[in-house]
C-alpha cells in the first residue's frame, strides 16, 4: 500500500476547526463569475464518491449517479456528486487497488476498516469526530457510543459507521423448507448425522441437484453461505476465533474444525457437495441456488426478513426458512455454546469516510449529512406517501407491489449505508404481511424469534471490540487466505489430513500472535467488556 503524505497535526487540526465551524452551513455551493456584468452565480460543488452497492446492484439502465434517490441526495446536500460503483465481486480489489494509487475521491465508503484504518493512519483520510460534534442530524442517528465503537485503534473518528441497532438478531444455517417437507416430512433433522442422511437421500434422488454449495467471496475468505453450515453446526466456522479455557485460539486449530473439514471432504467425495465449491462467484452460486436445489447456507437474520416481494416465476415454488439449533452436536464439540449465534454488534463493519485530499470537505460532509437525513430514510425505506403507502389511522400501509416491493426500486437499500438497510424491518414486514403465504410468513417469523433467543444467549462478540496492532491487523487477510488455501486442498484431497495437521502448526506459528493479542485485549479489558454484554470473557 502506498504511503499517502502525511499533513502536519498541527495544520490538520486548524483545518478541521476552521472548517467545522461552518460545516452544516454551507449550501455545497461555489461563486463563479458569469459571462455577462460580472455578476456571479451559484454552482454545485462536483465531488466524487466511491462507494459499494452491498450486493444491490443497479438494475440494468439505471445510472448511480442520476436517478430519483441520488438526485435527491445531490439536490438537498448542494452538491453535485459523481459516483464510481464496482460490483460486488469486484468491490475489494478495486478499492484496495484505490487505496494503493495514492489518489482518492472526495468521499468513500466501504466494509472494510481495517484497510481504510490503515490507509488513514497513513494520511488518507480526516478525523470527523470535530464535524460530527457539530451535527444533530448525524448524531441522531449515530449515537456518541457508536462513534467510540468506530474509533480506530490509533483514537482516530475517520468514518461515520453503520448503525445495526435494528436488525433482527442472530445468523445460523437457512434450508429450503419445501425440500423438508417433500423429503424429511417437513421435520427438521436434530443432528448432523441425521441432515447428512437427508442430503443423501436428496442426492439420491435427485443426482443432478447440487445439495451443498459454497460462495467465495473474495480470495481471503473463499469459504462462505451455502460452504458454511457444517462448520457452523460444529462450532467452528473458518476466520473466526474461540474464547476457551480464558485464552482466544483460531477456529483453525480446533479439533472440531478438523472434523468439520473431514466430513465435507466426505461430502465432497461422495457428490453432495459442489465439485465446483471453491471457485463459485455470487453469480455461479445464485445460478445453483435457483437452478440446481442447493439446500442449506448459512446466513444472518437480516437476510431473511420477509418481504412483499413476488417471488421470480423460478422461484415460486421454493420456500427457504430459518433452521432452529440442533437438539445433540456432534460429540467432538467442547461445548454446544460455540455452535450459537452472537448478538449484532450495535454498528456494522460499514463506513463513510472524507478523503484529506478533499478540496471540499465541508460539503463532503454536507453530502454525509444528507446520507443521515430523516427525508431519505423515509424515502429508502418507505417511499412516497400516496405512491408508495398510505397513512390511517397514524399507521403507514404500503401499497401492494410498490416501494421496496417494487424490485425496480430495490437497489436504493445499498444508500441506506449510515441507517442499516435492516431498517427496512417495519415496511418489510407490513408489506410481506399482506401478499406472503400465512404459513411461510408464520414460519419466517418463528424463525427469526429463535434466532434472536440464541443470540441473545450467547451476547456480543468479543471481535467487535478488540484492536488489533498495525502489525496484526496487516496479516488478518493473509492469515485468512492461508486457511481458505488448506481447507480447500484438504477438502479436495489434494493434501491428507495428516498434512492438514501440518497446515494447522505452521499456521499457530506464524499467524497465532494475533489470537494472543485478542487474549491480551479481553483480559485487559474485562469488566469493561462484561457491562457491553460481551458474555465469552468468562468463557
Amino acid at each position: 500500500m502506498a504511503t499517502f503524505k502525511r499533513i502536519s497535526a498541527v495544520l490538520l487540526t486548524a483545518a478541521l476547526v476552521s472548517s467545522a465551524a461552518i460545516a452544516g452551513c454551507s449550501d455545497g455551493s461555489k461563486e463563479t463569475a458569469s459571462d455577462s456584468g460580472g455578476k456571479k452565480t451559484s454552482e454545485p460543488v462536483k465531488l466524487k464518491l466511491f462507494m459499494g452497492n452491498s450486493g444491490m446492484a443497479h438494475p440494468e439502465g439505471v445510472n448511480p449517479s442520476d436517478n430519483p434517490y441520488m438526485n435527491f441526495i445531490k439536490e438537498k446536500s448542494g452538491v453535485d456528486l459523481e459516483l464510481e460503483v464496482p460490483g460486488y465481486q469486484d468491490f475489494k480489489t478495486k478499492f484496495n487497488l484505490m487505496l494503493s494509487s495514492g489518489s482518492l475521491p472526495d468521499l468513500v465508503h466501504t466494509w472494510y476498516p481495517n484497510e481504510a484504518y490503515q490507509a488513514a493512519d497513513q494520511g488518507a483520510f480526516i478525523d470527523l469526530k470535530s464535524y460530527y460534534d457539530k451535527s444533530p442530524i448525524v448524531q441522531k442517528v449515530i449515537t456518541p457510543e457508536m462513534m467510540e465503537m468506530a474509533k480506530s485503534a490509533s483514537g482516530h473518528y475517520y468514518r461515520i459507521p453503520m448503525r445495526n441497532t435494528n436488525a433482527p438478531q442472530g445468523s445460523g444455517v437457512a434450508v429450503r423448507y419445501d425440500m423438508l417437507v417433500k423429503y424429511n416430512e417437513g421435520k427438521y433433522p436434530e443432528t448432523v448425522d441425521q441432515w447428512i442422511e437427508l442430503m443423501r437421500k436428496v442426492h439420491a434422488a435427485e443426482p443432478n441437484s447440487i445439495v451443498l454449495s459454497n460462495r467465495v467471496a473474495n480470495t481471503d475468505t473463499a469459504l462462505g453461505f451455502g460452504g458454511l453450515p457444517i462448520f457452523f453446526w460444529y462450532g467452528a466456522l473458518p476466520y473466526q476465533y474461540r474464547v476457551q479455557d480464558g485464552k482466544v485460539i483460531s477456529t483453525f486449530q480446533l479439533p472440531e474444525y478438523r472434523a468439520a473439514v473431514e466430513t465435507m471432504k466426505m461430502l465432497y467425495d461422495e457428490g453432495i457437495l459442489d465439485k465446483e465449491f471453491a471457485t463459485n462467484d455470487n453469480v455461479k452460486y445464485g445460478e445453483k441456488k435457483t437452478n440446481k436445489n442447493v439446500m442449506f447456507e448459512y446466513n444472518s437474520a437480516d437476510q431473511f426478513i420477509p418481504t412483499g416481494q413476488e417471488k421470480r416465476p423460478q422461484d415460486k415454488d421454493k420456500e427457504w426458512q430459518l433452521a432452529p439449533a440442533l437438539k445433540q452436536y456432534p460429540s467432538v464439540l467442547k461445548d454446544p455454546k460455540y455452535a450459537q449465534p452472537y448478538k449484532g454488534f450495535p454498528i456494522t463493519d460499514h463506513g463513510i469516510y472524507i478523503s484529506s485530499q478533499s478540496k471540499h470537505p465541508d460539503e463532503a460532509w454536507k453530502v454525509i449529512e444528507t446520507f443521515a437525513s430523516d427525508e431519505l430514510h423515509e424515502l429508502i425505506f418507505w417511499g412516497k406517501e400516496g405512491e408508495d403507502y398510505t397513512v390511517k389511522d397514524g399507521k403507514k400501509i404500503p401499497v401492494e407491489g410498490k416501494g421496496l416491493s417494487d424490485k425496480s426500486q430495490y437497489y436504493k437499500l445499498h444508500l441506506g449505508f449510515i441507517f442499516g438497510f435492516s431498517d427496512r424491518l417495519e415496511s418489510s414486514i407490513a408489506a410481506a404481511e399482506q401478499v406472503m403465504d400465512k404459513g411461510e410468513f408464520a414460519r419466517r417469523m418463528e424463525g427469526l424469534k429463535n434466532w434472536e433467543t440464541y443470540a441473545n444467549n450467547t451476547g456480543l462478540r468479543l471481535g467487535n471490540f478488540v484492536k488489533l496492532s498495525a502489525e496484526a491487523a496487516k496479516k488478518v487477510a493473509e492469515s485468512n487466505n492461508f486457511i481458505s488455501q488448506a481447507t480447500i486442498e484438504a477438502i479436495m484431497g489434494r493434501i491428507t489430513m495428516q498434512q492438514f495437521d501440518q497446515k494447522v502448526a505452521e499456521f499457530a506459528k506464524k499467524y497465532g500472535f494475533i489470537y494472543d493479542e485478542y487474549t491480551n485485549y479481553m483480559q485487559e479489558h474485562k469488566d469493561e467488556l462484561r457491562k457491553f454484554g460481551v458474555k465469552e470473557v468468562d468463557w
